[in-house]
């Protein structure tokens, strides 16, 4: 479907756009990152916009940079950066993964973490990754900057009509953390239907402290599952995130019960993976090809694992 006439501005300081969002009614004029996700839903009709304000010629809403030990990432920053950028893979190896298997080249050059986390698909995966790391975003608005939690935004009503996502602030971890991601992406367009991440902290004995897998798929929203005391049965536990009961809103994709056993699955593949990581300090994560299955081995029974 062709895209409605939208007028088209593309300021050059963060103070300009927010004037211009403000300056129009409620969901009259909305910001475009990449546009990645914001275009599907203007041409399905979902957002009916006079005005979009580019975001394109902000610099100051990209770069990466770390304080107080917090990664900080900008909004705009492309999620081929993401997925290459050498700090982020060694701070935050979960968002370079899951950016990495995200789309396709084209998609990745285009789509930004900002786009990405403000719309927040439910599957999306960096929606999942960020979810699992407890990101925090910073926000700018008429009233000056405020940072808020991604997990209480979700939980709310999201950004208002008159605020910009400015950048993503990851906790730096230490040494002992384990961070892998998995999905399960549908066979045409390679959208996913099921992400999981799984974070982990360890001793220097290699003693599991905490363990948390975080699971989004089409029909659920991210739901992060503390799983330190349930090392054996961790897919049980991801997969009780998954709504099956009747009442359930009927989705295009795949069922439920089908998402329900990709995150059984999923859950023990990379809980595995982070408890290996956590295991073998400098290892990294290599980024990881779109529509790759990385196999791992099954859970294994012991207490530590």
């Amino acid at each position: 479907m062709k895209l409605p006439p939208i007028a088209h501005v593309v300021p050059r300081r963060l103070g300009e756009a927010v004037s211009r969002l403000a300056d129009a009614p409620p969901g009259q004029a909305l910001p475009l990152a990449g546009g990645q996700s914001l275009v599907p839903l203007l041409a399905s009709r979902d957002r009916t916009p006079r005005l979009l304000v580019d975001l394109r010629d902000l610099g100051e809403l990209t770069g990466v940079g770390e304080h107080d030990g917090l990664l900080r990432i900008g909004a705009m920053t492309r999620q081929h950066t993401l997925a290459t950028h050498a700090r982020i893979g060694a701070a935050a190896p979960l968002v370079a993964e899951a950016a990495a298997r995200t789309g396709h080249a084209s998609v990745r050059h285009r789509g930004t973490f900002g786009g990405t986390l403000a719309h927040a698909a439910h599957p999306a995966q960096l929606v999942v990754a960020a979810y699992a790391l407890d990101a925090r975003l910073l926000v700018s608005g008429p009233g000056g900057a405020r940072t808020t939690a991604l997990r209480s935004l979700l939980a709310g009503p999201g950004l208002r009509h008159d605020e910009i996502l400015t950048a993503v602030e990851l906790p730096l971890r230490g040494p002992g953390s384990g961070q892998a991601f998995g999905q399960v992406a549908h066979p045409v367009g390679g959208r996913p239907v099921a992400s999981v991440a799984a974070v982990v902290d360890t001793a220097p004995d290699g003693t599991v402290l905490r363990a948390e897998v975080t699971v989004g798929t089409r029909v659920s929203p991210p739901t992060a599952v503390d799983v330190t005391h349930r090392l054996r049965d961790v897919g049980a536990a991801a997969a009780e995130t998954v709504p099956t009961g009747p009442g359930q809103p009927q989705r295009q994709g795949p069922p439920a019960a089908y998402c329900r056993h990709a995150v059984r699955v999923l859950a023990d593949r990379v809980l595995t993976e982070a408890i290996t990581r956590a295991r073998r300090p400098g290892a990294g994560a290599p980024p990881v090809p779109n529509g790759s299955a990385r196999h791992t081995p099954p859970v294994p029974t012991g207490e530590t694992l």
